[in-house]
């Protein structure tokens, strides 16, 4: 044979051997396999500090976009994944939260946070929205995400379905004021464009002007602009400022007790006043197949520990 034949036939034997090392990509893990994005695989405060309080360690660990784990856990890639409580995705993908017995997760409610001199203006802002708070249960939040998410509806057109229903806007709006318009801001993600939306339509339909400034960017965007008076208000979640803008170092695992902290500080420091906040907890999670779960009757994430401590095969 050649020399040219043998090279010929070598690379066609590495070719078959790199088609057989990849039969298979794709299939199921080997193991019990948690779907992650770095920053949390890594944190004390994250999989490091969850898996010291719960004693488990999952087989592995899939570092992947935290936008990609819904979809790696549905098309059952990994076993468990780390999420958001109230992603539309997890009710479209029938996928279920494992409930955080121990508390491990520091509380994200989410409340308005609105400006000092705003509310001395329009003083009326807090009894129109702290019925809103009130009513954002983790079920209604999740199904408004998903009908953006997934049914692919507008932030609005969400927000005006909602209101509607719920009886906080009607067909006899008052009219508009001739004051100062209220500048609205919110985050670039789906349920930051809809408690955006949410404001501005109660807003204007109890006569306060406003400023459309939802999707204006990330966290410190939106923070930095309403400081310097840019938006007057926008939806904020308690351990974000807890941690992020306030600078406290230990999270507060209890909603009451993290609201207290987060809106008496604000409030001294920045002239910041936090109104009521939400039921829904928008914290991380951890997340199974609904079908997987009921199957091996995990629950908690002390279900899952147990699960996986025990020798509980892998779904």
């Amino acid at each position: 044979m050649s020399k040219n034949n043998l090279l010929r036939l070598a690379s066609l034997i590495l070719i078959i051997a790199i088609s057989l090392s990849m039969v298979g990509c794709g299939s199921s893990p080997d193991g019990w396999v948690f779907g992650s994005d770095h920053e949390y695989s890594t944190r004390d405060d994250g999989y490091m500090g969850l898996q010291e309080l719960y004693g488990f360690e999952f087989d592995d660990v899939a570092v992947m976009d935290l936008g990609i784990t819904y979809s790696a856990l549905r098309e059952g890639e990994v076993n468990v994944a780390l999420g958001f409580a109230t992603d539309g995705r997890i009710a479209a993908f029938d996928l279920v939260n494992l409930e955080d017995d121990k508390q491990f997760h520091p509380v994200y409610n989410c409340a308005p946070v609105v400006r000092q001199e705003t509310l001395e203006m329009y003083p009326e802002i807090a009894d129109i929205l702290n019925p809103i708070a009130a009513a954002l249960d983790t079920e209604t939040m999740s199904g408004m995400n998903k009908k953006v998410d997934i049914d692919e509806y507008t932030a609005d057109e969400v927000a005006e379905e909602w209101l509607l229903e719920q009886g906080f806007i009607g067909d006899d709006p008052a009219q508009l004021g001739t004051g100062d318009p209220v500048s609205v801001g919110s985050k670039e993600f789906t349920e930051q464009l809809i408690l955006g939306q949410i404001t501005i339509m109660l807003l204007e339909y109890n006569g306060i002007p406003t400023v459309d400034n939802t999707g204006l960017g990330g966290t410190v965007v939106v923070r930095e602009a309403q400081e310097g008076g840019e938006v007057d208000i926008y939806w904020e979640y308690t351990g974000t400022a807890l941690i992020s803008h306030l600078g406290f170092e230990e999270a507060i695992t209890d909603p009451e007790e993290c609201y207290a902290v987060v809106s008496e500080t604000d409030l001294e420091r920045n002239g910041l006043v936090w109104l009521d906040y939400t039921p829904f907890d928008n914290t991380y999670t951890l997340m199974m197949r609904k079908e997987d779960a009921d199957e091996l009757g995990i629950v908690t994430i002390s279900d899952l520990a147990e699960a996986i401590n025990t020798g509980v095969e892998a779904p």
